[in-house]
């Protein structure tokens, strides 16, 4: 346990190194690092924004004094200090598409008036947190005060689109650490993560007057933006009949007419914050009385599957004590090929089975003529909320935090943690911000992503401590 004057050099060194932390996140948010999805032959297998990333920050640790190897435009590794065994730390440097309706540049650091925040993506998801623990590192390294144990610090570049990136790092790894945390989440600590299952109707649209469908952006965003194209409608039928639709609006497309339809993104693990324009887009059409056709049944059976979050749409409700219900979201849609391609988010309770899900979506499905494909599912991550880990982090929380009454908890995201042993997801985000751009503006995968920067000072602190405490157990 490490004593007063031990934290009291942690903390003065951090405070001192604020703005020097504040630089060189700014140089990490300059890189659009969004990636591709799936992996893709050659030198960059997310793209070469993700791959550009990864370089910055090798650059910055390797001026820290890191060793840092770059595994293939996977990943990075950074080894510090020594120890037969290792402490893990996993973050990303990818970030979800800037998308539309910024009011500052998305790829470039901006701060507010008031000192403290700062606007940028990644800020919160995930350069900022993961950059406050790399800081807490090079803390303890400079104060000659690393733990017992090597810590290495894994920075991904695939988070967002399938963590293939952590599969690399298994892949290539002698001996995985004993025990790691993931600064990807909210604090305090989160004892339980959501199963993750990924599937994609595909449904039948022949004979129809439905042209094209398209909206979304990435699979686990809630959609912000569709637009679909109808033929043998006129403009003004159509504007007629959907003048006083919210969030809908009518175009001249040729000869045909486009719907777009303006929702509000929001990451899929919490679908009850947005809405999703897909379901907007086809329930206009279909209450306007403008599809004919398969396209009735088409965009019928999408906006059945949207008109809930909890899975009883999809006819698979289900909820358990620890987690909650389960939630479902269509992330993205497209059209080709006489059919719909509507790609779904399911995150399922942690005490679930996800064949369980599966089946049931399934039988849904055939109901209707609808196929399910592209199928992946990640299992649930638990630990006991009452574990001497748990127990651990709360109380090193709290020390830093001391005004806070956080409890442990579950979430829909999913994180690296289950992918690794005795891993969790340990802060950084307040669960208590609030952002000043009001609702759906300034939080994760929004636009004007934002973050206080004492948030991330208070969480070198935290990790700095825990790294030292973590000593006292053994895995």
């Amino acid at each position: 346990m490490p004593d007063k004057d031990t934290l009291k050099r942690i903390d003065e060194w951090i405070d001192s190194h604020k703005e020097e932390y504040v630089d060189d996140l700014a140089r990490l948010v300059a890189v659009p690092s969004a990636a591709n999805t799936g992996v893709a032959p050659g030198e960059f297998p997310f793209g070469e924004g993700s791959a550009a990333a990864l370089k910055t920050a090798k650059e910055l640790a390797e001026g820290y004094g890191f060793e840092v190897e770059n595994r293939d435009n996977f990943c990075l590794v950074a080894h510090v200090g020594k120890g037969s065994e290792k402490v893990g730390i996993f973050g990303h440097l990818d970030v979800v598409p800037c998308g539309s309706d910024w009011q500052y540049p998305p790829y470039a650091l901006t701060r507010l008036d008031d000192g403290d925040t700062v606007v940028g993506r990644g800020v919160m998801d995930d350069k900022g947190p993961l950059w406050a623990s790399v800081y807490a590192v090079r803390c303890l390294k400079e104060l000659n005060l690393l733990p017992r144990r090597a810590v290495e610090i894994f920075m991904g570049g695939d988070e967002e689109c399938g963590m293939e990136d952590i599969k690399h790092y298994k892949a290539t790894s002698k001996e995985l650490p004993v025990v790691s945390f993931t600064p990807d989440s909210a604090y305090p600590i989160c004892h339980g993560e959501k199963g993750i299952m990924r599937f994609h109707f595909s449904v039948p649209n022949e004979d129809s007057n439905l042209v094209s469908f398209n909206g979304g952006t990435v699979r686990n965003v809630v959609a912000g933006h569709a637009e679909l194209v109808l033929s043998g409608v006129s403009f003004d039928e159509a504007a007629e009949k959907l003048a006083k639709t919210e969030r809908v609006s009518v175009q001249r497309d040729g000869e045909n007419i486009k719907i777009a339809a303006e929702g509000a993104s929001v990451h899929a693990s919490t679908p009850e914050n947005g809405i999703n324009a897909i379901g907007i887009a086809a329930n206009a059409a279909l209450k306007a009385g403008l599809a004919k056709g398969g396209a009735e049944f088409a965009l019928g059976f999408i906006a059945r599957v949207l008109s809930d979050y909890n899975g009883k749409s999809i006819s698979a409700p289900f909820e358990d004590e620890p987690s909650g219900k389960l939630t479902h979201v269509g992330g993205v849609i497209r059209s080709e090929n006489g059919r719909l391609d509507l790609c779904i988010d399911v995150r399922y309770p942690v005490t679930c089975k996800g064949g369980d899900i599966l089946a049931a979506v399934t039988e849904f499905a055939g109901k209707y003529g609808v196929s399910v494909g592209d199928v992946t599912d990640s299992a649930p991550l638990y630990i006991p909320a009452d574990s001497a880990l748990v127990g651990l982090c709360m109380e090193t929380v709290g020390e830093v935090f001391p005004e806070k009454n956080w409890k442990p908890y579950t979430m829909g995201g999913g994180t690296y943690a289950r992918n690794m042993p005795n891993a969790y997801a340990l802060g950084a985000e307040d669960p208590d911000f609030v952002s000043p751009f009001g609702l759906f503006r300034g939080d994760i995968h929004q636009p004007d992503e934002c973050a206080s920067i004492s948030q991330p000072v208070k969480t070198m602190k935290v990790y700095a401590r825990l790294l030292l405490r973590l000593d006292e157990f053994e895995f």
